[in-house]
């Protein structure tokens, strides 16, 4: 039945371009590319977006395109396209769901649980049926959602600006209009890095941390996580914290004393490639569990993974839903608290304690592979045209008055230098004797121990006696918040980290600016942050033409040198060990600003 609808509506747009104007003709083919994308005809597919990017001259269908020369092998002609100035268009959710739909989601589906599977984590693929015009026996609530979708769609945003809600939703909740406005103001999903995740948000209701809407009574040393991706049901609208299904799930599991902590990554309007993007730059374990529940793609996919839950056979009563329309809802609290109840005991409680089997043989699919890094870059390019009139701009006016003559080999080194120490000194010293002009890059962002202005002038002053060095600022592009936000996490977690944008910049705008051909970098083998960070350089700059060499860290009395350790050394006061480990124009700084202090 699934394929016999697929191939009526792919006659149907057949049949509707031989009666289009031109104008309408790109309409009619960006139709056929999503239809027979989803069936995996990629030869098809490809042959509507040509005539698109090629005849109609629209490029900013060029990303699906080369999605689409990926999946069918023609890796060459992806690399041409991406090669190229792809315009991107105006509409960013547009744009990821257009790539979202350039790809099969059934081979999509297997991806993600070979990969997951190879990590040794449970997964379950969770998907809502039968909702609106499926329902069966609708209530009079029911009847009233769904012949009343303007007034509980489109309406919705006006109640968390203070307008009164209508009876029905006043009826769900307790509390109050104040309440209720609360509850229905939502995070803002944004670009960090190369995910999407949520603004931070707390209002006394409604709460988002570090990208993620808060979960409820999570324990403090849990065994390990369930991680929940979704799009606005699984972030709760219309619920506070404690009533989203994440947390009602924690609860669950809290009263089975099962110790896991589960973590809600829902995001308003994720699509099933956005949250698999969103899940490789997130931190993992064996023994975790991974949900992906009520993605629209479940819809159309048949691969047989996925779990259904299915609303004709739940005693829905006459308050489970806060809107319905004809393929879609959103559950109120009360609907949150049972479909949280039945995703724990049908699919979770016996997942926990279950180890994944090793399996080394797992297939990855590496064209998926390759739209995945195709999707990393599309957000990069996002991001960089927002900034190319106006920072970008006024960032590589600056770097333009540095331009070293081009026959000269030119490298460089970005450091923090939180302070700069004799271990910093030994990896630029190294760096300098290797070319004949550095630039060093001391990171800008004001989120160290010691502000920016004193660390950039000790780099300053600890190089004087380096004749080929130029020190600049590190501006908005080098280990910032936008390009590499884990960076200044790397003194307390572990995490997971992409260093993708950070690369992509550096080699477009910065490395092509200077004609720097090589960068050398400083090994840390004992933070993860930092190592993944070397690894990503390692990975992309050689594709750009730079060389990368990674610099062993030294030692002194067996100890490596650190600005941690002088951080350390600070606190005490003990001034003849930071003496040890510090150029003299740091030993200074520290004499006379916090002299007195340690004393």
């Amino acid at each position: 039945m699934r394929n016999l609808t697929f191939n009526l509506r792919i006659l149907s747009y057949q049949l509707k371009s031989l009666f289009k104007s031109n104008k309408k003709q790109s309409d009619v083919h960006s139709k056929l590319i999503k239809l027979y994308a989803r069936k995996g005809r990629y030869d098809k597919a490809i042959s509507h977006a040509e005539s698109i990017y090629y005849k109609e001259s629209h490029h900013d269908i060029g990303f699906v395109l080369a999605n689409l020369y990926d999946l069918n092998g023609k890796l060459d002609k992806s690399e041409e396209i991406l090669k190229s100035n792809i315009p991107l268009g105006d509409n960013l959710i547009a744009g990821i769901n257009s790539l979202n739909d350039s790809i099969n989601h059934d081979q999509l589906l297997q991806f993600i649980f070979n990969y997951l599977n190879n990590k040794k984590v449970n997964v379950s693929f969770i998907n809502v049926i039968n909702k609106g015009k499926r329902l069966k026996n609708k209530s009079k609530s029911e009847k009233n959602l769904i012949n009343n979708q303007d007034m509980y769609v489109k309406d919705r945003p006006s109640w968390s600006q203070g307008l009164i809600a209508p009876e029905y939703i006043q009826n769900l909740y307790c509390e109050g209009n104040d309440y209720i406005s609360k509850v229905y103001e939502t995070s803002v999903p944004v670009l960090r890095s190369t995910k999407v995740v949520l603004k931070d948000l707390d209002n006394g209701v409604s709460s988002v941390e570090n990208g993620c809407r808060t979960t409820v009574n999570q324990p403090d040393d849990a065994k390990s996580r369930l991680l929940v991706f979704g799009s606005s049901t699984t972030y709760g609208i219309g619920c506070s914290d404690i009533g989203t299904i994440p947390s009602i799930i924690q609860s669950i599991l809290n009263n089975k004393n099962a110790n896991v902590k589960v973590e809600n990554h829902g995001v308003l309007g994720m699509n099933l490639l956005l949250a698999f993007n969103n899940l490789l730059q997130t931190e993992i374990n064996p023994g975790d569990t991974v949900i992906f529940f009520d993605f629209d793609e479940f819809r159309d996919a048949s691969w047989s993974g996925i779990k259904n839950i299915d609303l004709n056979s739940i005693d829905r009563k006459d308050d489970f839903f806060i809107d319905l329309t004809k393929h879609q809802c959103h559950f109120s609290p009360r609907g949150n608290e049972v479909i949280g109840n039945v995703i724990c005991n049908e699919f979770v409680l016996d997942n926990i304690d279950n180890s994944v089997p090793a399996n080394e043989d797992v297939y990855l699919d590496e064209k998926v592979i390759s739209v995945l890094d195709n999707f990393k870059y599309f957000l990069y390019k996002q991001t960089a045209k927002t900034f190319e009139n106006c920072e970008m701009k006024s960032y590589l006016s600056l770097l333009e008055s540095h331009v070293p003559d081009p026959e000269l080999k030119v490298g460089s080194v970005a450091v923090n230098c939180n302070p700069i120490t004799k271990g910093h000194l030994h990896l630029l010293e190294h760096a300098s004797r290797n070319v004949d002009k550095l630039f060093i890059f001391v990171i800008e962002e004001d989120k160290s121990f010691f502000k920016f202005e004193d660390r950039l002038h000790l780099v300053a002053e600890s190089t004087k006696h380096l004749e080929n060095v130029t020190v600049l600022r590190g501006g908005k592009f080098i280990c910032t918040e936008l390009t590499y936000p884990d960076y200044f996490d790397k003194d307390t977690t572990e995490a997971k980290a992409d260093a993708s944008m950070e690369a992509w910049f550096f080699c477009e705008y910065i490395a092509k600016t200077l004609n720097i051909t090589k960068i050398f970098l400083g090994d840390e083998p004992k933070c993860m942050i930092t190592k993944q960070y070397n690894e990503k350089m390692q990975e992309l700059l050689p594709e750009y033409g730079i060389e990368v060499d990674i610099i062993d860290r030294i030692a002194t009395n067996g100890d490596v040198i650190s600005a941690s350790k002088v951080r350390k050394l600070l606190e005490v006061g003990d001034f003849d060990g930071i003496a040890q480990i510090v150029p003299e124009p740091t030993l200074l700084f520290l004499q006379e600003n916090y002299g007195k202090s340690a004393a």
